[in-house]
């Protein structure tokens, strides 16, 4: 009987630390992962959440975990915190985690978390001098790794990541892309846009295209903008859209006659994107984004060329496939 307990004990601790394969961006990781000596953690942020799922790690407890980010799909086997708002402390003083993972935006938690575990404090936006999107949230990765005492888990992450992007790279390589404006829309006359210190500039940047917003932005990349300011913009618009409306922004952006005046609007040339990625994350939302943005130009591309043979041919045999490619084209990002 202590044997069958003592196997039990066993065989849950290996569940709580592994992924299943679905619920990964990356490849999963080798098995040999259940009896590394990890810490139970509790996590209070996101970014980590995320960055620790990708490493085939499993935190013991976490905050948000019913989110529709493909990054946290993970999260669901954890231990529900509530909210970042308000999280559950009684209850992650009950789970007793070894290590807590918070952000400096927390501080003010730092005195009661200290009472429960070893707190240690992360953020992707940091103030690194001199350091780029991209290059911080490398940085970010590692300080994870360290932080668990695993830092070939993260070197690994990381290698795998850049691997991605390198396939995603070539896949767009050679075509000549406008510069991309991304914007989240916030209301019929506003705009949310992503500048240099943003999550995206660091995709961008590894895919090899670039960011159409050169004005003023916030710590996290972020600037809010009216209508007015994008007129004369020559970019191609990227509309991302939010996890918390539960309007599609396809609909609210065809209903409204503001936006229909832009130029880039009236030549056509939007994408919208899928609200699979966090705004705000670490290295496996910057993937996240890339994928769904490769994704969203390869098909935009082949409607193109679809759209092209329509007007050299207008035959009635080819109206259907030309209906439906355009179709298609409308839909790309979905």
């Amino acid at each position: 009987m202590l044997r069958i307990c003592i196997l039990r004990m066993l065989l849950y601790r290996c569940m709580v630390i592994m992924i299943p394969t679905s619920c990964l961006a990356l490849s999963t990781p080798d098995l040999a992962i259940a009896s590394r000596d990890i810490p139970s953690i509790g996590s209070l942020d996101y970014r980590c959440t995320e960055t620790l799922l990708s490493m085939g790690i499993v935190p013991s407890a976490v905050i948000d975990p019913d989110t529709p980010y493909s990054t946290l799909e993970g999260a669901a086997q954890a231990i529900n915190l509530g909210t970042i708002i308000q999280p559950n402390l009684e209850l992650l003083d009950q789970v007793s985690p070894e290590l807590v993972l918070t952000s400096p935006e927390f501080t003010y938690m730092v005195p009661r978390l200290s009472g429960i575990a070893k707190v240690k404090s992360l953020a992707p936006y940091s103030s690194e001098s001199g350091a780029s999107s991209w290059q911080r949230m490398i940085s970010f990765t590692r300080r994870v790794g360290e932080a668990i005492g695993s830092t070939d888990l993260a070197e690994d992450m990381i290698k795998e990541t850049e691997s991605h992007f390198q396939s995603l790279r070539s896949r767009i390589a050679g075509d000549h892309m406008p510069a991309l404006l991304i914007v989240r829309l916030m209301d019929h006359k506003h705009a949310r846009v992503f500048g240099s210190n943003s999550l995206f500039q660091g995709s961008l940047e590894q895919l090899g295209l670039s960011n159409a917003w050169q004005g003023p932005e916030s710590h996290f990349g972020i600037t809010m903008v009216s209508i007015d300011s994008l007129v004369d913009i020559n970019a191609r618009l990227v509309i991302l859209e939010s996890p918390y409306s539960t309007n599609p922004s396809r609909e609210q952006f065809a209903a409204n006659g503001m936006w229909q005046h832009l130029p880039i609007i009236k030549r056509g040339d939007v994408i919208f994107l899928p609200a699979a990625f966090n705004h705000f994350g670490a290295l496996p939302s910057a993937l996240g984004f890339a994928e769904s943005l490769v994704n969203a130009l390869a098909a935009d591309e082949v409607g193109e060329q679809i759209s092209s043979s329509c007007v050299a041919n207008d035959s009635l045999a080819s109206q259907q496939e030309c209906d439906d490619g355009n179709e298609g084209r409308l839909h790309s990002a979905w």
